[in-house]
Order: C-alpha cells, then structure tokens, then sequence
C-alpha cells in the first residue's frame, strides 16, 4: 500500500521529517497472528487500531481541525484499495480501525505496512530461514512517539510447524507440551519492544 504523507502545518515539518524516515504509523490495541506452514508459506493477520502519527501531533499541539479530519478521512478508501485489507473504518482523531489478512507464498517476503513503514515483517533470508519481526525504533523517534503521547499496545502471536526448528527468539511465552500447543507470543506494550523470532524449516 502506498501511504501519502498529509503534510498539514509548517510547524511540523520536523516531526514529518522523522515520519519519513521511520514510517507514519503507530499500532494501537492489536493482535497480530503469523501462522507459518511447513513449506515456508504463512498466512500473516493484524486486527486493530492504526494511528496515523502526524495527526496525533497536531492534536497534542492543539492544531487538529476539520479539514485535517477530512483529508484523513478520504485515506480510508486508499486502504481499501489494497487487497489485503479486508475491512478499514475511520474512528476519527487520526485512527483507523483494519482487519488485515495476507498468504505469502514460499520464499515471499512481506512487510506491513510497507518496507520504509514497516510495523511487522516475515523475511525470507538467504540461508532458507525465515524471520519474523517487529518495528525497532531509534530512540530519538521513540522519544517522539512518547512526546505525543503514542502508545503501541498489542499482541503478536507466531505459530510455527511441527518438525521447525526455532534457532533464535524473545518471546514472552511459548508453546508447551513439546510444542504442540500454543504459540510464541509477545505482548507488546512500548515501542522498543524488538519482537522478533529465527525459524528453520
């Protein structure tokens, strides 16, 4: 999906400057599920909340208006225009309610929401592993999310085939019963969190 960037005052060139280089929005009360098959394919979903961070700023600065509103609202129908977006909605205040559903294929590399907005990424790398991981912020840019009072909150959940070996992660909790059940999961409640979990197949 190719984001436009709503440039709405000269007073926050500096804050879009930052959005560019690390991406436009901030995931909010999520659950993000990757299921990885035993071919390397996947099937990747994010249910929840997307805030599209300009517009945060304009309301902590105080500067939010109806035209802001507007054009905000007109982004919805530029979401929807992506196939895998399965249902978008705009809550208003510069927030975006999406149910996200994307089957990568073998070898497939995927990122959401883009490669220079990344939030999730499955990554096939050249030694046929797969990783799966979450946006690492720099501190100066997680420092802005915190100023505007940005707040990333959610749930990542990677299940993964039995016969895999996992070579590296930082999940919270994971599978039990010789992994049978259950996932590798994170909760995710700041912006440098860093989830991110190696698999061979």
């Amino acid at each position: 999906m190719k984001t436009r960037i709503i440039t709405f005052t000269h007073s926050f060139v500096a804050v879009l400057f930052l959005v560019v280089l690390s991406g436009c929005w901030v995931p909010e009360n999520f659950v993000a599920n990757v299921q990885v098959n035993k071919d390397g394919g996947y099937t990747f979903v994010y249910d929840g909340t997307l805030a599209f961070w300009p517009a945060l700023a304009a309301i902590k600065e105080g500067s939010f208006d109806k035209k802001m509103e507007e054009e905000l609202r007109e982004m919805e129908g530029e979401m929807k225009s992506d196939n895998d977006y399965k249902k978008v909605r705009y809550t208003g205040n510069g927030r975006y309610k999406v149910f996200v559903e994307k089957k990568g294929l073998p070898g497939e590399t995927y990122y959401f929401m883009s490669k220079d907005a990344k939030i999730f990424s499955v990554e096939s790398l050249n030694n046929g592993s797969l990783k799966i991981s979450g946006i690492l912020p720099d501190d100066e840019t997680i420092e802005q999310l915190r100023t505007i009072g940005a707040k990333m909150s959610g749930k990542l959940n990677v299940s993964v085939p039995w016969g895999a070996k996992v070579v590296q992660h930082n999940a919270q909790r994971e599978p039990f019963f010789f992994g049978l059940f259950g996932a590798y999961t994170w909760e995710i409640n700041d912006p440098d969190a860093d989830p991110f979990i190696v698999i061979e197949l």
